[in-house]
């Protein structure tokens, strides 16, 4: 179970779902050089289109008012650390993610990617159903537009409290070049966050089965053979924190987004 806490005082209770260990496993198959992959497609930042502020259905825009998003890239990526976060921000400590937690202490999620793009960060409740942590109301102004080169703290002015009962913590990491990727989650989070009616409806239950159906459609893409995860035990210059954990789609032909798995095991 996680708390998602300001410094010294609890905003929201999340409960989620104890679930397999699947968090930087070895790929049965070689993976030499998917750290070089990552740092060979890194490019300078590209310049997003906006989210949709209004709920609208998904490219309904006319081609003439809607931005293009940046093109797809080969081996798009992402690179991730896991920090034990306290009331002190200049006493946080990356750790191993694969180190065991305990009740009571604090996490967040360090996060780089080699192109620019947005990330949103997405839970299972106990219940089964998907919690958005990133982007949503209950850690209103986080940032969650990442740039090459740039470290992403998640949540930065937040952190994810352990509490009772032990288990697997997972969460969903997606990154998308194509904010239309995620009209439909996004859109579903805003709708989430609004009073419920008195009586509940169907549009109340269509709204929280949207959320849950947009995060199994992206997270489908976990688990494909074009993408490799690596966890790197001893840096290899003064920019790479060790224990990081590299996510790259291997494949030569360009993608627009990638989704991964980060799973926090706590007892």
């Amino acid at each position: 179970m996680l708390k998602v806490l300001t410094p010294g005082s609890a905003l929201v209770l999340i409960c989620i779902a104890a679930l397999g260990q699947q968090s930087a496993k070895k790929n049965p198959e070689p993976m030499e050089g998917v750290r070089e992959l990552f740092y060979l497609a890194s490019a300078k930042k590209d310049a997003l289109p906006p989210i949709r502020k209004a709920s609208a259905p998904a490219r309904k825009t006319a081609p003439a008012e809607q931005p293009a998003a940046p093109p797809a890239v080969p081996h798009l990526g992402l690179r991730y650390n896991l920090v034990l976060v306290n009331d002190d921000p200049s006493k946080t400590q990356l750790v191993d993610p694969d180190r065991v937690l305990h009740v009571g202490e604090c996490f967040a999620i360090d996060l780089e990617s080699n192109r620019s793009g947005y990330v949103f960060v997405v839970a299972r409740q106990s219940s089964g159903h998907a919690k958005a942590l990133l982007p949503t109301p209950e850690m209103a102004g986080e940032p969650n537009v990442i740039n090459p080169g740039q470290t992403l703290r998640v949540p930065s002015n937040y952190c994810f409290e352990i509490s009772d009962p032990p288990g697997t913590e997972t969460l969903f990491v997606m990154l998308s070049r194509d904010p239309s990727d995620f009209y439909e989650l996004y859109d579903s989070v805003k709708r989430d966050s609004e009073p419920p009616p008195q009586r509940p409806t169907a549009a109340v239950q269509l709204a929280s089965a949207s959320v849950d159906d947009a995060v199994d459609k992206l997270s489908k893409q976990f688990g494909t053979r074009d993408i490799v995860i690596r966890k790197v035990s001893q840096a290899s210059s003064p920019k790479e924190a060790p224990n990081s954990v590299y996510v790259v789609n291997r494949s030569d032909k360009p993608t627009a987004s990638i989704v991964t798995q980060i799973q926090v095991k706590h007892r």
